[in-house]
């Protein structure tokens, strides 16, 4: 197959991850669907969620992940992440010194990772967490490699987070700014 062809192959993936996310019902469905539809397109061992942690309320409080995902979600300091992902925006491929990401990869699955990809999400515009995609391949992600893709993916999900979670503080408030991530008969909060 030749790089034009594979190269639109991937696209079509991506589309069609994007268009699923549409569906989603909820913010934990919106997650449950994310990681489904890449493991399922891309066939990608490593898939998992992690937030920045937070003395206020923060999203991972937000978003009710069901048991099948919470294994797959963590948390980590503002600071480490900063070493991580120094713009916040740009997605960072690494498959080497991997030593920085270690505090990003699942407990139990820490050594078998030899390439990461590093998705930011955020709300509002700010930096909330990643998601983080692993292989046990060297060379399924590197530093060269283009990160469009991955980076449209990563503000689809964002702005369908931000939307969901917009919606349910109207719903609940009649407000129209701030997220608020109580549910009925919750007092109202903002997510900082």
């Amino acid at each position: 197959m030749d790089t034009l062809k594979k190269n639109e192959e991937i696209a079509r993936k991506f589309r069609a991850i994007e268009t699923a996310l549409i569906s989603a019902s909820s913010p934990s469905d919106l997650l449950e669907t994310l990681v489904w539809q890449l493991g399922r397109e891309f066939h990608i061992p490593y898939i998992w969620l992690t937030f920045i942690k937070r003395e206020e309320e923060n999203l991972l409080s937000c978003l009710e992940l069901p048991d099948c995902l919470r294994e797959q979600v963590g948390v980590l300091d503002a600071g480490a992440f900063d070493e991580i992902l120094p713009q916040k925006k740009v997605p960072v491929l690494a498959n080497e010194n991997l030593r920085p990401f270690y505090r990003l990869f699942p407990e139990r699955r820490k050594f078998f990772i030899k390439s990461v990809a590093v998705v930011p999400l955020s709300l509002q515009g700010e930096f909330q967490g990643s998601l983080n995609l692993g292989d046990a391949s060297p060379e399924r992600y590197s530093a060269g490699m283009d990160t469009s893709l991955l980076q449209q993916l990563g503000e689809k999900i964002s702005e369908r987070l931000e939307q969901m979670l917009q919606s349910r503080k109207e719903a609940l408030s009649g407000a129209v700014t701030g997220f608020n991530c109580a549910g009925p008969g919750d007092g109202v909060s903002k997510l900082e």
